[in-house]
């Protein structure tokens, strides 16, 4: 009965998700870019006095990562600024979509688009690392303007139609999205996109518990998605971190790191496991210097929280954002 209920709820929540996102595109068509600041920090600052769920989870995430390191009134200033980019998001990526997109998008520079086209020089296509930082539903967007052919994998979980409608905008916005469901034929389509040397866009700063595997995450146990590192042994197709990046409030860049790579042994799991520690730690140094970007609304940690050491090569081989 509780899981019924349940999609009962998801099914209403979809409904109604997907008629505030019709409704929203009413006034945006009226408004500036400059005026999504002012409206995100309204709703920010609603939800965290409001949603106390929402806003303890936050607090605790931000508390389990850096409790050495701030006070209470530091983590309390970041839980407000997670919430103000967390509703910023959204109305960026509709405001981009119902507006001559290119004003928008070219407004944000690109960084290290050289690792991008040498990784491309290749000819094995690229696997891009993306997390839920800063405006995340905008890499492909703006890398398509420039030219490039940008796929990318998403999880509609209980909310198909709300995702039906990012999927128009994407595409309108140059993008080819497809769903993880089911895994062979979304495993079909990112090993073809590859091969025709395109760019995959992969997010993997979740929780995964089913197919993950334990990495450490702030020092903390995370199990983590292991497909980019998989596809990148497999195919050779080597693994690019890309993260748009505000800078008081605005998108300003998109940064491409250089590729991830590790020193291939015999042993594939191991390989796997090394490559996904080494990638989780690229997020984490780029979630530690813009921590008020990152979405601490995710249940990073499910299980009681134990400190596991950070492999070595992982924290010897790491840059700065």
């Amino acid at each position: 009965m509780k899981k019924r209920n349940s999609k009962l709820w998801y099914r209403v929540g979809d409904v109604l998700i997907n008629g505030l996102a019709t409704c929203m595109t009413i006034p945006l068509r009226l408004l500036s870019s400059d005026a999504l600041i002012p409206i995100s920090k309204f709703l920010g600052t609603t939800i965290y006095c409001l949603i106390k769920k929402y806003r303890e989870r936050v607090i605790q995430n931000l508390t389990l990562a850096f409790g050495k390191e701030k006070d209470s009134e530091e983590i309390t200033k970041l839980a407000r600024e997670v919430f103000f980019n967390f509703t910023l998001t959204p109305l960026e990526s509709v405001y981009a979509y119902i507006h001559p997109f290119e004003q928008f998008l070219l407004k944000i520079d690109i960084e290290g688009e050289e690792y991008l086209k040498s990784a491309l020089a290749l000819q094995k296509g690229v696997i891009a690392l993306g997390a839920h930082l800063g405006p995340f539903t905008l890499v492909g967007a703006r890398l398509s303007l420039e030219g490039y052919r940008f796929n990318l994998m998403f999880n509609e979980g209980n909310y198909p139609k709300l995702w039906k409608r990012l999927g128009d905008y994407q595409r309108r916005l140059g993008q080819n999205p497809f769903p993880l469901k089911p895994i062979t034929s979304s495993l079909k389509k990112s090993l073809n996109c590859l091969r025709r040397n395109e760019i995959l866009y992969l997010i993997a700063d979740e929780q995964q518990r089913r197919g993950g595997i334990p990495i450490p995450f702030f020092g903390q146990v995370a199990f983590t998605p292991t497909g980019p590192a998989i596809l990148s042994l497999k195919t050779g197709a080597p693994i690019l971190p890309m993260f748009i990046l505000r800078e008081n409030g605005v998108p300003k860049k998109l940064v491409i790191g250089p590729p991830i790579e590790i020193e291939k042994t015999l042993h594939i799991e191991k390989d796997i496991e090394t490559l996904t520690a080494k990638f989780t730690g690229v997020i984490e140094d780029a979630v530690r210097q813009y921590p008020g970007q990152w979405s601490w609304l995710n249940r990073r940690w499910k299980m009681p929280p134990h400190p596991l050491p950070l492999p070595v090569e992982t924290v010897s081989q790491r840059g700065k954002w």
